[in-house]
């Protein structure tokens, strides 16, 4: 009898959504993505550059990296580092993670346009935001 009680208690422990999973590990893919790429011109700005100055490096965007200084790409780091924070969090059911990965995905909309003089409205990018917000609010019951 008492077994019974156990295993009764282990199946009403919360099980995560599956729409709740699959935009975590979106979330971690994209906000990971975002993560290492401006870890990454964070930590090697001078020699990027020096590499485009001298005419050895070219790429789609290199104007991006012409233009703007290194805060931007701090910014950016510890933007996209809250919003994988958030994820975390979502997939351990707690809600922070919404508000968190929310804020964070706000203001990653808004802070180009401190820094560049004709940043277009990102029509996709809040298309994204949207989407991923409404959804995970979708799933706010399911998180404690």
């Amino acid at each position: 009898m008492e077994q019974y009680e156990i295993n009764k208690d282990l199946n009403k422990q919360k099980n995560r959504p599956e729409l709740l999973t699959v935009l975590c590990i979106l979330t971690f893919i994209g906000s990971g993505i975002g993560v290492v790429s401006n870890f990454f011109v964070l930590t090697s700005y001078s020699s990027i550059q020096e590499l485009i100055s001298v005419g050895n490096l070219t790429f789609p965007g290199i104007d991006i990296l012409l233009s703007v200084d290194k805060t931007y790409f701090l910014i950016g780091f510890i933007l996209s580092s809250i919003s994988l924070f958030g994820a975390y969090n979502m997939w351990k059911l707690k809600k922070i993670g919404f508000h968190f990965y929310t804020i964070a995905q706000i203001l990653l909309l808004i802070v180009p346009y401190f820094y560049f003089q004709n940043f277009g409205f990102p029509y996709f990018g809040l298309l994204i935001t949207v989407t991923f917000v409404f959804l995970y609010n979708l799933n706010l019951k399911a998180m404690s």
